[in-house]
C-alpha cells in the first residue's frame, strides 16, 4: 500500500511540473510577442482578424495625417480664391472696377501768397506777425491770408485721395496773378511760419526741388507761365464752385451723371471773401445751401470721390 501511495504522488508531482512548464513556454511566447511589437487591432479583427506589426500602423498613421493636411491645403486655396468671393467668411469683398479711375486736378484761385520786404528781408505777409506793417501801409486784413492756402494744401495732399494716386496735379493762382505748380507728392509744413518760409523761398528761386536720396532733383514746387488752361489736360472737365451758384448739387449723385473718361477739374477760391473766375469752367456748381470755407469744400469733393471709387 505504501507503494502505490507513493507512485501515485510522483505521478501527480510529475503532471504538476509538466503543467508548470507549459505555463512558462506560454509566458516566454507572450513575452516575445509584446517585444516584437505585434498587437492585435480591432480593425483587423473585423476585417481579416490577423495579426499587423506597428510599423505598418505607423506608415498607416501617417499616410491619415498627409490626406488631412493636403485637404486642409484644398479648402484655404478655395477660400481665398478669387471666385469664392470672400477671403474671411461673414466679410465679403468691396466690388471693384477694373475701368481706370480719371485724375482730378485741383486749381486754387486768388491765394494770399504777397511777397514784401520787411525788416531788410522779403517775407510773405502775414496778419499774425507783420500786424504793424500792414497797419504802417493800411492794408487789409483779409486781403492778406495765407493760412487758408495753407490749411487747403494740408488737407488735400494729406488725404486718402491723393494717398492712392487720384490727384494728377494743384495749380495755385495768387492775387498777383503768379501761377505756382505743385506736385501731390510735396508735403506740405505742418506749421504757417514754415509754409511761409518755404512760399518766400519758391518767389525767390521760382522753384523748389526735393533733397531726398530717392526723389533728389524732383521739382516738386514751381512758378509756371499763365493761363491756367494751357496746363490743363483735353477734354477735362471743369467744375467751378462757389456759394452764389444757383446750381446747388447733391456730390453724390453729381458725380454718377459725370463722364468717366475724363480727367476732373475743380476750381476753388482761396480767399476770405470774393468770386472766382468761372469764364474758363464747364459747370458752375454749390455743394451747399451755405458759403463754405475752400478747406471744407475740399474736404466734401474728397469724400464723395473717395465713395464713388470705393477708396476704403
Amino acid at each position: 500500500m505504501a507503494k502505490g501511495s507513493s507512485c501515485g504522488k510522483r505521478k501527480h508531482m510529475r503532471e504538476d511540473l509538466e503543467i508548470s512548464e507549459m505555463d512558462k513556454k506560454g509566458d516566454m511566447e507572450l513575452t516575445e510577442d509584446k517585444l516584437n511589437d505585434d498587437i492585435y487591432t480591432d480593425d483587423e479583427v473585423g476585417k481579416e482578424g490577423t495579426w499587423s506589426s506597428s510599423k505598418d500602423i505607423v506608415a498607416r498613421d501617417n499616410d491619415r495625417r498627409k490626406r488631412r493636411t493636403t485637404q486642409a491645403k484644398k479648402s484655404r486655396r478655395e477660400n481665398c480664391s478669387v471666385g469664392s468671393g470672400s477671403i474671411l467668411s461673414g466679410i465679403p469683398l468691396p466690388a471693384r472696377s477694373r475701368e481706370p479711375r480719371p485724375g482730378v486736378i485741383f486749381v486754387f484761385e486768388k491765394a494770399s501768397l504777397v511777397l514784401a520786404k520787411v525788416n531788410k528781408s522779403y517775407q510773405i505777409i502775414n496778419p499774425d506777425e507783420h500786424a504793424g506793417f500792414m497797419k504802417k501801409h493800411n492794408l487789409n486784413r483779409s486781403d492778406y491770408r495765407p493760412d487758408i492756402i495753407h490749411e487747403v494744401l494740408a488737407r488735400l495732399l494729406g488725404s486718402r485721395l491723393n494717398l492712392t494716386g487720384g490727384i494728377q496735379a494743384v495749380y495755385v493762382k495768387t492775387i498777383q496773378g503768379h501761377l505756382i505748380k505743385i506736385e501731390p507728392t510735396c508735403s506740405v509744413p505742418r506749421t504757417l511760419k514754415s509754409f511761409c518760409a518755404m512760399m518766400t523761398q519758391l518767389f525767390q528761386n521760382l522753384r523748389i526741388k526735393a533733397s531726398g536720396r530717392r526723389s533728389k532733383n524732383r521739382t516738386l514746387l514751381q512758378m509756371i507761365q499763365n493761363p491756367v488752361t494751357i496746363h490743363l489736360p483735353v477734354g477735362a472737365h471743369k467744375i467751378g464752385l462757389s456759394s452764389t451758384s444757383p446750381k446747388a448739387v447733391n456730390l453724390w449723385e453729381y458725380f454718377d451723371t459725370i463722364d468717366s473718361v475724363h480727367p476732373l477739374v475743380f476750381v476753388i477760391g482761396a480767399m476770405a471773401h470774393g468770386k472766382i473766375d468761372s469764364d474758363y469752367t464747364d459747370d458752375f456748381i454749390a455743394v451747399s445751401g451755405l458759403p463754405l470755407s475752400a478747406s471744407l469744400c475740399v474736404r466734401r469733393i474728397c469724400n464723395a470721390l473717395e465713395r464713388q471709387w470705393r477708396i476704403l
